[in-house]
C-alpha cells in the first residue's frame, strides 16, 4: 500500500488537473443611461453606458478573454472594471482598435462575476446600433456551454433638435471705417453658440469672403494673418486649431454662396450647451488687380459653420462689409478679326463637296500688347460637317510674323485654332483657310441647309480691357443645297419589336407603391421579334435607367442572362457582352449608358423573318434608404437593326419595366434579463424591447420570434406593451415550448414595444439565455441592419457546483477506483440545504462499496447507492466553503467509460454541468513488481558525521516497468547534504526519485548522502510513490535503514571562544535531545559565573552571574561545569579549559 499522504497529494495534482480543464463562461451586455436605468433608445451625441457583466458558473478558470464590437460611429470614452465579486480578478489588458474592445481576466473562481462599464457618446447619425460581445476560455479549456458566450444588444439612436448660431464683427478699424492703404490688415470677431440641449461639437468653421462691389471696381488679394481663440464659456474650452488650413486668394465671387474661402478649420471639440466660443481673427488685403473705371472696392466677410447634423438656425454668420481702397486703372488693347468667302464668290450658289477659300484677318489697334488666341468654328448643324483641307498664314503687318504662333486641327476637325501667344499693338495676321463641306448621310428636310462658321478672339489676360468687344468675333452664314433622300434607304423597324415582362417577383406584386416586392433579385424575360420578311443584323441593349429625381438613388448589379426560348427558325446562342456582378448606379459616364449586357453588330446576329427570341435576365437591386422618396427599379431594353436608317423616329425600339420596392426599416432590438445573477427555482422576467428607428419608414406585420433556453420554464403568459411613439401590440403569442412567436401589426417610426417573459429558473445551476428577434415583412419592409435585429443575453443560476473524478482513473479488469464527489458552496458560503442529485453509473460500471464522506466539514445528507450514486438534502452549515463524499467503485469490461453532467438526474439546488470524469478500464499485460532496498553506512555514527544511505529499485516483474517514483524524505535528525543516481532524476525538493523505465530484472540505484544532528529520528524510510503498470507485489516497496549516534553528551574539555569559529561555544553534543536540562559553571573557587536553563550550546566564556560583573569575557584558566538532566539519577560533572 502506498502511504496516506502521497495518495492525498496524488488527489490534489488529480483535482486540478481535471478542474481546470472545463468551465461554463458566459457573458450579459446591458445598455443604460448615466444613472444606471437600463434604456433601448439614446439621443444623438448623448453619453450613456454599456454595462458588460461576465459570469463564471463553471470550474475556475484563469486567463479568460473577452472581445465586445461596438458600432464603429460610436465614440468610447472611458472603461472600468468594477464589482469583482466571488473571487474574480478585475478586467484588464484592456485595448480598443476600431471599436473592438478586448481584455482578459487572470482568474475567476466558480460562481465568481465581475463587470465593465464602458462609457461611450452615441453617433450622430440616427438608426440601430448594435453591440456584441463573446467571453472565451483559454485554448486549454473547454467551456462547456457555448450558448451562452454570446450577447448581442441594440439601441436606437433617436434625433433631438441641434441649435448653433454665429455672429460676427469686425474690430479694427471699425465697421464702416476704410483701410488706409494696400496691404493694411483689418480685424475681425465671431462668437459660434450652442443653443441646443446638450454638448455638441462643430465639424468645420469656415472665413470666407466675396465682392460687394462689382467684379469690374476689382478683385483684392486677401491672406490670413492670423486666428486664435480668445474666450469660452459654461465649461467650454479653447483648443489649439491644429486642423487648420488657410487659402491665400483673389476676392472674386460676387455670390456670397459662392464667396472665396480663407480659412477653413475641422473638427472641433465640442462646445457645451448653452455655451459659445469667440476667435479673433486678420486679414490682409492687398490688390493686384485693375479696373476699366476705377471705383472702392468693398468685401463682405462671413464666416460658415458645419455640423454632423441639420442645424435648426442659419450656418451663416451675418455679413460684414469691408471698405477698402480703388484699384489701379487697367491696360487697354482693342483685338479685332473678321472673316471673308474669296472663292468661290459669295454670289455663287455652293455644292458638297466643293472647295472653298476664306481669309481671316486678325489685328491689334492697340494701344498694349495682348496674350490672345483665335478660331475658326463650324457651328453648322449636328449633320452639316465640313473637312478642312489646308490652313495658312500668309500674310503679316507690324511687328509680328508667321512664326510667332502655330495652328492646330483638332480630331473632329471642326475647327482649327492658334496656340497661345502675344500680339504686340499696331499688328494685323492674314490666315488662309481652304474646306469642303460633306453631304449629310440621311435627311428628309427639302430645304437648303444653313451652314455657320465663326471665327472669334480670346485675351488671356484678365487685367487687359478690350475697348471693343464687337469687333472680337465675326460670322458667316453660307447656303447649302438639300441633302439626297437616296440615302436614307434602310430596312424599315416597323416590323421588329421588344417587350419586356418581370417574371419572378410575379406581378402584381412590385408594381405599385401600395404592393412593393423586397430588395434584391428581380427576373424579367426580354423577347426580341421580328414580323416582317426582313434579316437583318440586329443589336440589343438591357440597361438600367437614368436616375430619376423623384426616386432614391438606387443600386443594380446584372447576375445572370441567358437564352430562354425561340419561335419560328431562331437559335439560341450564348451572350457575349454583359457586365455580371459590376455595380451599375443609373448615372451615365461621358453620356455612356449603365448596360447591364448587350449584343453588338460585330456579334452579327441576324434574327429570321418571323421568329423571335427570349432572354431571361436576373437583377439584383440594391435601393438607397429613403422614407422621402419612392424605391423604384427601372430596367430598360431597346433593340434596332444594325444598319437602320437614322431617320426612323427613335431609331431603336424600347421598352422599359419599373419595379417599387418595399420601404427601409430599422428595427432594434434589445433582451435581457431582469436580474444578471438568480437563484435556483426564481421567478424573475425576461424582458425584450424592439424599437423602429426614427430614420425608418412604418413597419408592418414584424415577426417577433422568441427562444428562451430549456433550462427555463415559463411561468405566465407573455404580454406587450408600448412604451413609446404609435404602435400595435402583439395581441396573442403562440407558445410551443419554450418558443415564442406574435405578430406586431405595425409601428410607426420612433415607436418602441416590450415584451414581457415571466419565467422560473431552474432548480440547478449555471448560466442560460435567452434568444430574442424581429423579423421584418420582405414584401412590406426592408431592413436597413440586420445586425441589429437579434439579442442574446444571459443570466447566471447561482446555486452550489459539482465536480467528481476517478481515483485512479485507470484500472484493470476487476480493479477498484474511487469516485469522489465534491461539492462547493458559493461565494460568501451560506447556509445550504436541499442539495439533491443522483449519478446514473456508466453502464458496465457498478459499485463495489457504499458512499461514505471523506471530508465531510460539517455537512450532512442521505446516501443511495445501486446502478447510481444518489444524495439527498445535503446540508451546507454556515461559512463551510466545500464537502467531499466517495464511493468505491469497478468494472469486469474493458473500456472507457464517461461519467459526465449528462449521467444526472434529479438535479436540484446544484450544477453539475462541470462535472466530468472518465474510468478507462484495461486489460492487464504487464508483470512489474518493483523491489525496493535501503541500506546505511556507517550504522553508527558521532553527532555532526555523515552517513551514505543507498536506495536500490530493482524490477522483479517479467516486463518493463515506466514512470517509476520512490520517495526517500529524511526524516528530522539528519540533514541533507546531496545525491547521486545511477538513472533518473532526484529532486531535492519533494525527495522524490524519478525514473523514467527499469527493465525486468534490473536494477538502479541511489545514494544519499546525509548528516547526523540528533540522537532521536534516525530511521529512514524509502516507499515506491508510483508506477504506471500495476505493481504486483505491495509488501517489497518500502524499506529502512536505521543510523546510530555514539558521542551524545561527550562534553569536551576546553574551547577557545576568538570568534575563529573553531571551538568557540562549549558544544554538547545531543543537548537538543534532553530539552530539559540545566547547566551551571564555578570558576576555581567556587563561585558560579554561569547558569542556563534548556542549554542548546551556546555558552562563549562569557559570565552571566557572580563575580566579575556579566558584560566582561571570563580569564583564561579552568572551570567546572555541572550538567542536570531530567530523568537521569545523577548530574554530569567535569571541568573545561577556557583559553583564547
Amino acid at each position: 500500500m502506498l502511504k496516506p499522504l502521497y495518495f492525498l497529494l496524488f488527489v490534489f495534482f488529480n483535482v486540478y488537473f481535471l478542474s481546470s480543464q472545463t468551465t461554463d463562461l458566459s457573458i450579459a451586455i446591458e445598455a443604460q443611461d448615466l444613472s444606471g436605468t437600463a434604456v433601448s433608445q439614446v439621443d444623438i451625441y448623448e453619453d450613456f453606458e454599456y454595462l458588460i457583466t461576465v459570469l463564471n458558473s463553471g470550474n475556475s478558470v484563469d486567463n479568460a478573454t473577452i472581445s465586445v464590437s461596438f458600432d464603429t460611429d460610436l465614440t468610447i470614452l472611458s472603461y472600468t472594471s468594477q464589482n469583482n465579486n466571488a473571487g474574480a480578478s478585475e478586467i484588464s489588458n484592456i485595448n480598443v482598435n476600431s471599436n473592438v474592445l478586448t481584455a482578459s481576466i487572470a482568474n475567476m473562481p466558480n460562481n465568481s462575476s465581475v463587470e465593465l462599464l464602458v462609457l461611450v457618446t452615441a453617433p450622430t447619425n440616427l438608426g440601430g446600433i448594435a453591440a456584441n460581445g463573446t467571453v472565451s476560455p483559454p485554448d486549454t479549456t473547454t467551456d462547456t456551454n457555448t450558448s451562452n458566450n454570446q450577447s448581442i444588444i441594440s439601441i436606437d439612436v433617436v434625433d433631438i433638435i441641434i441649435d448653433f448660431t454665429v455672429t460676427h464683427t469686425q474690430i479694427q478699424p471699425a465697421e464702416g471705417t476704410g483701410i488706409n492703404a494696400w496691404g493694411d490688415s483689418v480685424t475681425y470677431q465671431f462668437t459660434i453658440t450652442n443653443n441646443s440641449a446638450i454638448d455638441f461639437p462643430i465639424a468645420t468653421v469656415e472665413g470666407k469672403l466675396a465682392l460687394e462691389s462689382p467684379s469690374e471696381n476689382g478683385q483684392p488679394f486677401a491672406e490670413l494673418i492670423s486666428i486664435e481663440c480668445i474666450d469660452a464659456t459654461n465649461g467650454t474650452l479653447c483648443t489649439d486649431l491644429i486642423n487648420l488650413t488657410t487659402n491665400s486668394t483673389n476676392v472674386s465671387s460676387v455670390n456670397i454662396d459662392l464667396a472665396n474661402t480663407i480659412f477653413i478649420y475641422s473638427e472641433y471639440p465640442e462646445i457645451t450647451s448653452g455655451g459659445n466660443i469667440t476667435f479673433e481673427v486678420v486679414y490682409k488685403y492687398s490688390n493686384f488687380s485693375c479696373s476699366e473705371d476705377p471705383m472702392p472696392i468693398e468685401v463682405n466677410s462671413i464666416i460658415e459653420i458645419s455640423l454632423d447634423h441639420e442645424n435648426a438656425s442659419y450656418n451663416y454668420s451675418n455679413i460684414i462689409n469691408t471698405d477698402l481702397l480703388n484699384a489701379e486703372i487697367c491696360p487697354e488693347t482693342d483685338i479685332c478679326i473678321e472673316t471673308t468667302q474669296i472663292d468661290p464668290d459669295t454670289t455663287v450658289a455652293l455644292n458638297y463637296e466643293q472647295d472653298i477659300t476664306f481669309i481671316t484677318t486678325l489685328c491689334n489697334n492697340g494701344p498694349s500688347e495682348a496674350p490672345i488666341r483665335f478660331f475658326l468654328q463650324n457651328l453648322s448643324i449636328s449633320s452639316v460637317l465640313w473637312q478642312i483641307d489646308s490652313v495658312n498664314c500668309i500674310d503679316t503687318s507690324g511687328p509680328v510674323s508667321c512664326n510667332d504662333f502655330s495652328i492646330s486641327i483638332p480630331n473632329n476637325g471642326e475647327l482649327w485654332t492658334s496656340d497661345d501667344f502675344v500680339l504686340q499693338p499696331n499688328t494685323t495676321i492674314t490666315i488662309e483657310t481652304i474646306l469642303k463641306y460633306l453631304e449629310p448621310e440621311c435627311s428628309t428636310n427639302p430645304n437648303p441647309i444653313q451652314a455657320i462658321i465663326r471665327s472669334a478672339t480670346n485675351i488671356l489676360d484678365g487685367q487687359l480691357t478690350d475697348t471693343n468687344l464687337d469687333n472680337n468675333y465675326f460670322a458667316n452664314i453660307l447656303q447649302l443645297p438639300p441633302a439626297s433622300v437616296e440615302n436614307c434607304d434602310g430596312p424599315s423597324l416597323s416590323g421588329l419589336d421588344i417587350t419586356k415582362t418581370q417574371i419572378s417577383p410575379e406581378l402584381p406584386i412590385g408594381e405599385s407603391l401600395d404592393n412593393t416586392a423586397e430588395w434584391g433579385l428581380v427576373t424579367y424575360d426580354v423577347t426580341v421579334e421580328n414580323t416582317s420578311d426582313y434579316e437583318g443584323i440586329v443589336v440589343l441593349q438591357d440597361f438600367i435607367a437614368i436616375i430619376d429625381l423623384d426616386y432614391a438613388p438606387i443600386l443594380a448589379s446584372l447576375i445572370s442572362v441567358s437564352c430562354s426560348g425561340t419561335t419560328g427558325t431562331a437559335s439560341c446562342f450564348d451572350i457575349e457582352n454583359s457586365s455580371i456582378g459590376v455595380l451599375h448606379d443609373g448615372i451615365p459616364e461621358n453620356e455612356n449608358l449603365d448596360i447591364f449586357w448587350q449584343i453588338l453588330p460585330e456579334d452579327n446576329w441576324e434574327l429570321p423573318a418571323n421568329s423571335s427570341v427570349s432572354f431571361s435576365v436576373t437583377i439584383n437591386w440594391q435601393p438607397e434608404c429613403s422614407v422621402d422618396m419612392p424605391m423604384v427599379g427601372s430596367n430598360f431594353a431597346r433593340a434596332a437593326y444594325a444598319n437602320g436608317p437614322d431617320n426612323e423616329a427613335g431609331s431603336y425600339k424600347s421598352v422599359n419595366v419599373s419595379t417599387y420596392f418595399a420601404p427601409c426599416i430599422d428595427l432594434v432590438v434589445q433582451t435581457y434579463p431582469e436580474f444578471t445573477q438568480v437563484s435556483v427555482n426564481q421567478n424573475f422576467n425576461w424582458i425584450v424591447d424592439i424599437s423602429n428607428s426614427t430614420t425608418s419608414s412604418n413597419a408592418t406585420d414584424v415577426l417577433f420570434e422568441n427562444t428562451v433556453n430549456p433550462a427555463f420554464t415559463i411561468s405566465g403568459t407573455p404580454f406587450c406593451s408600448v412604451t413609446s411613439g404609435n404602435a400595435t401590440c402583439i395581441t396573442s403569442f403562440d407558445v410551443t415550448g419554450n418558443f415564442i412567436s406574435g405578430i406586431i401589426p405595425a409601428m410607426e417610426a420612433g415607436s418602441t414595444v416590450t415584451i414581457t417573459i415571466p419565467v422560473t429558473a431552474p432548480s440547478n445551476g449555471g448560466a442560460f439565455n435567452n434568444i430574442a428577434e424581429a423579423i421584418p415583412s420582405a414584401a412590406n419592409n426592408e431592413e436597413l441592419t440586420p445586425e441589429t435585429n437579434i439579442s442574446i443575453n444571459s443570466v447566471q443560476v447561482v446555486s452550489p457546483e459539482l465536480i467528481k473524478m476517478f481515483i485512479p482513473d485507470t484500472i484493470i479488469e476487476g480493479g477498484e477506483s474511487e469516485l469522489s464527489f465534491t461539492v462547493f458552496n458559493i461565494a460568501s458560503y451560506p447556509t445550504q440545504t436541499n442539495i439533491s442529485f443522483t449519478d446514473n453509473l456508466p453502464v458496465g460500471v457498478f459499485l463495489s462499496g457504499s458512499p461514505v464522506w471523506t471530508v465531510a466539514n460539517g455537512c450532512t445528507a442521505t446516501f443511495s447507492g445501486d446502478t447510481y450514486v444518489g444524495i439527498d438534502n445535503l446540508v451546507f452549515p454556515d461559512g463551510v466553503e466545500s464537502c467531499t463524499f466517495s464511493v468505491m467503485v469497478t468494472s469486469n469490461e474493458v473500456g472507457t467509460y464517461l461519467n459526465n453532467f449528462e449521467n444526472f438526474s434529479n438535479n436540484n439546488n446544484i450544477d453539475t454541468s462541470q462535472a466530468s470524469a472518465t474510468l478507462n478500464v484495461i486489460v492487464d499485460t504487464s508483470d512489474v513488481d518493483i523491489e525496493v532496498l535501503k541500506s546505511v553506512t556507517p550504522n553508527e555514527a558521532a553527532y555532526g558525521e555523515t552517513v551514505e544511505f543507498t536506495i536500490v529499485a530493482t524490477n522483479v516483474g517479467t516486463t518493463n516497468a515506466t514512470l517509476i517514483e520512490i520517495i526517500d524524505a529524511l526524516p528530522q535528525g539528519y540533514e541533507y547534504v546531496s545525491a547521486t543516481v545511477s538513472a533518473g532524476v532526484f529532486n531535492e525538493s519533494t525527495f522524490i526519485w524519478a525514473i523514467p523505465s527499469l527493465a525486468a530484472n534490473n536494477s538502479e540505484s541511489l545514494v544519499l548522502v546525509a548528516t547526523a544532528i540528533s540522537s532521536n529520528h534516525l530511521t529512514n524510510v524509502a516507499t515506491l510513490n508510483s508506477v504506471n503498470e500495476p505493481d504486483r507485489d505491495a509488501t517489497n516497496n518500502e524499506d529502512s535503514a536505521t543510523v546510530e549516534v555514539l558521542n551524545c553528551l561527550n562534553i569536551p574539555e576546553g574551547i577557545s571562544p576568538n570568534k575563529d569559529r573553531i571551538n568557540d561555544v562549549l558544544l554538547i553534543p545531543c543537548i537538543e535531545d534532553y530539552p530539559d536540562n540545566t547547566l551551571k559553571i564555578y570558576n576555581r573557587y567556587g563561585v558560579q559565573i554561569y547558569e542556563a536553563l534548556n542549554y542548546l550550546n551556546t555558552w562563549d566564556g562569557t559570565a552571566n552571574m557572580g563575580f566579575p560583573n556579566t558584560t566582561k569575557v571570563l580569564p583564561v584558566g579552568t572551570y567546572y561545569y555541572v550538567l542536570d538532566i531530567k530523568g537521569f539519577t545523577k548530574p554530569l560533572i567535569g571541568y573545561v579549559y577556557l583559553n583564547y
